[in-house]
């Protein structure tokens, strides 16, 4: 890689380093022309953002300071494949980079994930290829689910789960699309209708576009098809996952694809029922951060508890010279991310406990 992909990286020694991983967003891969984004502000460099992916995987493979996984923060392939009838080419040629990371990469789902696939095909694709025994060792909760077959687990269709990657922390992925239009592979499906309703209801009237946020105004942008939102029983389960955590004494890592704390990113791209998410995560003081995509400038704020949302920047809409990745160092008092390209380097520190 060239030095331009560089930005401040923290000058600390990796003495007292417990791990590493690696974090990247919104690759939104198609072999498609180049063109500007919604607001007419961005370019997106479609065909590109696969050789950034492969750069960022190089970076992680030769990195002194070896990753033990990585996060895909979700939309790793664009909604224009759709379009253009290229879906499972375009997963196929991410999958087949993807593959050559030398640790385990762990996904969430995207809205563009879901213009291409329905959860269903999702959760049997390439891209979720975590079997249930391996889930079954890295989610302690998971054997509350029924499993009757070895296929059972994905039969649910369920984005949300934890693993521990190093003793004394644990790493909550969350189902941003929970409660989604988006996946259902039909406007007769009893999800997409309830989540339509939810949607209309929180909307002005005279404004049937659904993915524009037109009339509305600050935080209530966010009532856009392109969102989502988490459910009931997924929110009974994390809060489950973080009793457990605290109770063990874990720090905790929680990721999604969309943004939870408003000042972290653009009022139009958070989570439809950020409030009753960050209501259950406010009851623990275990969270270290929160970390997404989805809003493709990025952005970063810490909350009143002391939780940190990191935002990424879109791979997508990074130029050629540049990129959009980071890797995050963890000592026992904080964590050290080295920033690549659009992804600036930063240093959080833990809320020390009472």
């Amino acid at each position: 890689m060239s030095s331009g992909h560089h930005l401040n990286t923290p000058t600390s020694i990796p003495q007292g380093r417990l791990f590493s991983f690696g974090a990247i967003a919104d690759v939104q891969y198609a072999d498609f022309d180049n063109r500007q984004n919604f607001q007419k502000t961005k370019w997106r460099y479609y065909r590109n953002s696969i050789n950034l992916l492969s750069e960022a995987i190089l970076f992680w493979n030769k990195r002194d300071q070896r990753v033990s996984f990585v996060l895909q923060l979700g939309d790793i392939v664009d909604g224009v494949n759709r379009r253009t009838k290229a879906s499972q080419s375009a997963l196929n040629e991410t999958v087949a980079v993807l593959d050559k990371l030398s640790a385990p990469c762990y996904h969430t789902v995207g809205n563009h994930d879901l213009y291409n696939f329905t959860r269903t095909e999702l959760a049997h694709s390439k891209l979720f290829s975590l079997t249930p025994d391996k889930v079954l060792q890295q989610d302690t909760n998971c054997s509350q689910i029924e499993m009757n077959g070895a296929d059972q687990w994905w039969e649910t269709n369920r984005f949300y789960y934890s693993f521990e990657p190093a003793p004394g922390y644990k790493f909550i992925a969350l189902d941003s699309y929970d409660i989604s239009m988006l996946g259902h592979g039909g406007h007769h499906n009893a999800d997409f209708i309830k989540a339509e309703k939810f949607l209309q209801s929180n909307r002005p009237q005279g404004n049937d576009e659904l993915n524009s946020a037109e009339g509305m105004h600050g935080i209530e942008r966010r009532f856009v098809k392109y969102n989502g939102g988490v459910g009931k029983k997924q929110l009974q389960w994390l809060h489950q996952e973080l009793q457990s955590a605290a109770e063990n004494g874990q720090r905790v890592v929680v990721f999604g694809h969309v943004p939870l704390f408003p000042s972290s990113a653009d009022d139009h791209t958070i989570c439809w029922n950020y409030a009753d998410v960050l209501g259950v995560m406010h009851q623990f003081d275990c969270i270290v951060m929160y970390l997404c995509g989805h809003d493709h400038p990025g952005g970063f704020s810490t909350d009143s508890h002391g939780i940190h949302h990191y935002t990424f920047p879109a791979v997508v809409e990074a130029l050629s010279d540049s990129n959009a990745f980071g890797t995050f160092d963890v000592y026992s008092d904080r964590m050290e991310l080295e920033g690549m390209g659009d992804v600036p380097s930063k240093v959080v520190h833990f809320l020390k406990k009472d």
